[in-house]
């Protein structure tokens, strides 16, 4: 699903965010990506969806080399895969996760058909026409996901999603995205939050200062810990 080959990430202004990070991520998995500010972490995902270019090394996802995708034809390499961001980014006036599909022209009895299904996934079927307005932060991040999947995407990238959200909706948001990943979907998680990665005993891969530092199966957020 994803590897990483020889990546090093130099930015125009210097910094260094990755350097020589060598990776690989099988398709079904769930893996949590941690570290402190600054150590790479959304350097690390920006190449996966193609919103940066490795500087040198070679990024695979999906297969793909993403460095040698065409500008022209990122929007559809982009259909894999599925973002979160932890301040959900909701479209205010718009059904979020049907409009995902009016995009792309999709046919308006398939568009209700899946919206509906995606919905009962996450746990809102009951809020097939609600505006983000309407809903609490917990059931806005639920639509964020709804719309990152509802156009089954092989992988699933979350960028801080409980970073916004009380410890017990937060740990309900994990459970969602394990149900999710029980379905096939790769998810990548990139958290700092401690509670839920110790709790939810998945990969971790640890960032530190643009290299990976370790990388344990069944993990917890403690760097110190012995794995």
């Amino acid at each position: 699903m994803i590897k990483l080959t020889n990546v090093t990430k130099i930015y125009k202004t210097g910094v260094r965010a990755l350097n020589n990070v060598n990776l690989t991520i099988e398709p079904g998995e769930f893996v949590y990506v941690i570290g402190t500010t600054g150590a790479g972490k959304s350097t690390f995902i920006k190449l996966l969806y193609r919103e940066e270019k490795p500087t040198s090394g070679k990024v695979e996802v999906v297969g793909q080399d993403v460095s040698k995708i065409k500008n022209s034809k990122v929007p559809y390499f982009r259909r894999n895969i599925g973002v979160v961001f932890q301040n959900f980014r909701l479209l205010p006036k718009k059904t979020n996760v049907a409009y995902a599909l009016e995009v792309i022209d999709t046919p308006r009895v398939e568009i209700r058909r899946r919206v509906r299904a995606t919905l009962e996934l996450v746990g809102l079927e009951d809020k097939v026409n609600a505006f983000p307005h309407e809903l609490s932060g917990g059931q806005q991040q639920r639509v964020a996901i709804a719309r990152a999947i509802v156009n089954a995407p092989k992988l699933l990238i979350c960028d801080e999603p409980t970073g916004n959200l009380d410890p017990d909706t937060s740990l309900e948001i994990m459970k969602v995205l394990e149900v999710i990943n029980n379905l096939g979907t790769t998810v990548i998680v990139v958290t700092h939050d401690r509670d839920i990665v110790n709790k939810m005993k998945k990969r971790v891969i640890l960032l530190d200062k643009g290299r990976l530092k370790k990388d344990f199966e069944k993990g917890t957020y403690d760097k110190n810990e012995k794995h």
